[in-house]
């Protein structure tokens, strides 16, 4: 059962992910897709703009692994801030395969490199989280103020009647089914003495691990690089507008929207943002800002690309510097 529900951990949100891209391919093969990315990319200044889109992505990982530290120093640990930012690179290469796999591995990865208690750093993963479902939450508000009629007027002709929005409500349902099912043995393990104890024994490092928020001397460079870390966010993908003729007048509202709207994707379950991604791009550029589906679909194939290129070399690279750490140590 215990790799029974491994490889359904796995194979499930692939499944998802797949099924959302042919939704958003359409009547496009993979042959124009590909045809069309290597289109924009022969530009030498297309190149360097997605090069440059790649770094601020990187540059994102660099300053929540250096405000990680922030959170760690109420709590008497010191670590360095290279071990920091490699666990969060590496972190993100996990979620790349595996969705949420990613907040357990950069606590394991940490531990490895500087044996802070794993409870602690989940911890603060959680509080992370919630800070980033604060923030995107307040950019939909955001989008919907400035796009209300076209929003309001898109819902209300199209959503209620969506065969799309119809295939993703129906894959949710089976993939709470599924995780439903398979977390019953979950339950039976807790249902035990031993396991409460152990369980709440656990959850009390974590709630230490989450308040340090509270504690932090640093509060305002603690804000400052949160609100950097979104910058990050917003300009490698509004950056990518500059590789379509259609999108030079695009304005930072419009990029706020596509990124906002990214991110609502990339919350949904799949690897990386597989399918979920593209699909509420297109969705951004299509319906919203009047760009052809041929463009909103090789955007979002340009930039879901390009930053999975970048977090799996960097992850790569940071889990193979934490493993020699572990080794020499």
């Amino acid at each position: 059962m215990k790799y029974f529900d491994k490889i359904i951990n796995f194979l499930l949100p692939l499944i998802i992910g797949v099924e959302l891209l042919i939704l958003v391919i359409g009547n496009n093969s993979p042959k124009e897709i590909l045809f069309n990315l290597q289109d924009v990319l022969k530009s030498p200044s297309n190149l360097a703009l997605i090069i440059l889109s790649m770094s601020i992505g990187y540059l994102s990982e660099v300053l929540r692994g250096i405000r990680w530290k922030i959170l760690i120093d109420p709590i008497g640990y010191k670590v360095k801030y290279i071990d920091l930012i490699n666990s969060c690179a590496a972190g993100y290469m996990f979620n790349a395969v595996i969705p949420r796999s990613g907040e357990l591995a950069r606590c394991t990865m940490l531990k490895k490199a500087s044996n802070i208690p794993i409870t602690y750093l989940f911890g603060h993963v959680l509080i992370e989280r919630v800070i980033d479902l604060i923030i995107l939450m307040f950019c939909v508000l955001t989008c919907i103020i400035y796009k209300w009629n076209v929003i309001y007027n898109y819902f209300h002709e199209n959503i209620i009647i969506s065969k799309s929005l119809t295939s993703v409500l129906i894959y949710f349902l089976i993939v709470f089914s599924f995780f439903s099912f398979f977390s019953l043995s979950i339950r039976k393990k807790v249902s035990s003495l031993k396991s409460v104890k152990w369980l709440f024994k656990y959850l009390k490092k974590i709630k230490i691990g989450a308040l340090s928020i509270f504690t932090i001397k640093e509060k305002n460079l603690f804000i400052f690089y949160t609100l950097m870390i979104w910058l990050c966010y917003l300009f490698m993908t509004f950056i990518c507008f500059w590789c379509f003729k259609s999108m030079h007048e695009f304005n930072i509202m419009d990029g706020l929207l596509i990124m906002t709207i990214g991110g609502i994707g990339m919350v949904i379950p799949t690897p990386g943002g597989m399918g979920s991604y593209h699909g509420a791009v297109f969705i951004g550029l299509h319906n919203l800002l009047n760009q052809s589906a041929e463009i909103a679909t090789t955007f979002g194939f340009l930039v879901h690309g390009a930053q999975t290129t970048m977090i799996v070399i960097m992850g790569l690279v940071a889990f193979i510097m934490i493993s020699v750490k572990k080794h020499a140590t």
